[in-house]
């Protein structure tokens, strides 16, 4: 009865997220017959990841237990096309991908039965109810890793006691992000003696590769982009209206500042000829980081996937996007990692722990709209000494805070 009432929810959440038509048949593990060989081939440990944020997680998590268990194999799963894809080129050949089972219990049923699960690993929020009720019957333990509860699911999981106070009592480890995360699922009808606070696992994610940020660097150098003495500043998984904004200072700043330089990676590259048009309203001309061949343009727009990384490292200052006009702004972590300037608007809530470290660390700047983050990039530019100063003290918190995903994979493998 749960299933059939939350299945509308469900299909509304898989349409939004993305990727839900390709390769439909296995959300009802309908698998060809390689995938099928392959998934029932010995035991293995299943970790599912929403989106690219929560794969970057889920990735970083199995490396880890690799460390310690290098016989592992594991089952993935992720929900999006833009995280299938990346997961495609980063996991390991013995691993097995497939988008994940829709949540009846007759489609769990049967991967169950095919697939010898050794245990479970859900990143970050992903609740099943049906997939939770069955593990637990057949005694497969469940984590959920780096785990978060926002306002807003609180909020409306409070309103449903009956169903929370069961379904929380199916996992076995809850490794939460805070004490606040860890209180909520407390309340939320998680035992207590399951709960522990192992700090957020992006700190641990957080990583640069200092080759592949070269390679980028001459290439933006050989065609006239960069030069040594460029100032850059990056709008990191930008979303509506913030390429504007950006674009809008850029151009009233190039002739006070003539080193300065524009770099956009937005949230979705599929976007790049909306931006383009903004662009073209304002004069500015635009390259595509995809272009067979590069040219020096006005601005530099990264429409590819799994690239942000790697521009981060060449920034001096990065505006963290999706925090500006909305309030789901993306993970910062990248940019403090790299011991860049953080500047944020005032969106941040799905990070708010992670916010409240770089406070404390007088390590991030936040706006609260476009005429401040105006003031701010300006202060920056005229003054980059202290914000350089503000960028190295974002760095020493990312490397003091590391080490959750060591603490959650001790911990789990004791239910295994």
């Amino acid at each position: 009865m749960v299933y059939l009432l939350m299945l509308p929810h469900f299909l509304l959440r898989m349409r939004r997220r993305g990727g839900y038509r390709k390769d439909f048949g296995q959300r009802l593990f309908r698998l060809s017959e390689a995938d099928l060989q392959r998934v029932s081939e010995g035991r293995k440990l299943w970790v599912h990841a929403v989106s690219v944020g929560e794969l970057s997680v889920g990735l970083a998590f199995i490396r880890e237990w690799r460390t310690k268990h290098p016989e592992m194999n594991f089952l993935v799963t992720v929900n999006t096309s833009t995280a299938h894809k990346i997961a495609e080129e980063k996991l390991d050949a013995r691993d097995v991908l497939l988008y994940p089972p829709l949540d009846s219990p007759w489609v769990i049923r049967k991967l169950l039965k095919t697939v010898d699960v050794q245990g479970l690993v859900l990143v970050e929020t992903e609740m099943w109810p049906n997939l939770l009720r069955q593990l637990h019957q057949k005694q497969i333990p469940v984590m959920l890793l780096n785990g978060r509860i926002s306002d807003r699911s609180y909020g409306r999981l409070l309103k449903l006691p009956f169903y929370t106070q069961r379904l929380y009592k199916l996992v076995s480890l809850y490794a939460m992000q805070s004490e606040a995360d860890a209180e909520r699922a407390r309340g939320l009808g998680a035992p207590a003696d399951r709960v522990q606070v192992m700090h957020s696992a992006k700190y641990d994610v957080a990583s640069r590769n200092m080759d592949e940020e070269a390679r980028r660097r001459n290439c933006l150098e050989a065609c006239g982009f960069l030069q040594e003495d460029s100032v850059v500043l990056l709008g990191s998984s930008t979303w509506p209206g913030e390429e504007k904004v950006l674009m809008e200072f850029f151009k009233q700043q190039r002739e006070a500042f003539p080193q300065l330089r524009l770099i956009l990676v937005p949230r979705h590259f599929e976007r790049r000829e909306e931006v383009k048009a903004d662009a073209d309203a304002l004069g500015l001309s635009v390259a595509y980081w995809s272009a067979e061949e590069l040219s020096a343009a006005d601005v530099l727009m990264v429409d590819t996937t799994g690239e942000l990384m790697h521009f981060t490292g060449l920034a001096d200052l990065v505006f963290v996007g999706k925090s500006l006009f909305r309030s789901e702004g993306q993970n910062p972590l990248e940019a403090a990692n790299a011991g860049k300037v953080v500047i944020t608007g005032p969106g941040m809530n799905n990070f708010k722990r992670i916010m409240q470290d770089l406070r404390e660390a007088d390590a991030v700047t936040e706006v609260q709209d476009t005429a401040a983050l105006i003031k701010v990039l300006e202060a920056s530019l005229q003054n980059m000494d202290a914000a350089e100063a503000r960028g190295e003290r974002a760095a020493s918190l990312v490397q003091s805070r590391k080490g959750s995903l060591g603490r959650s994979v001790d911990a789990f493998q004791g239910w295994l």
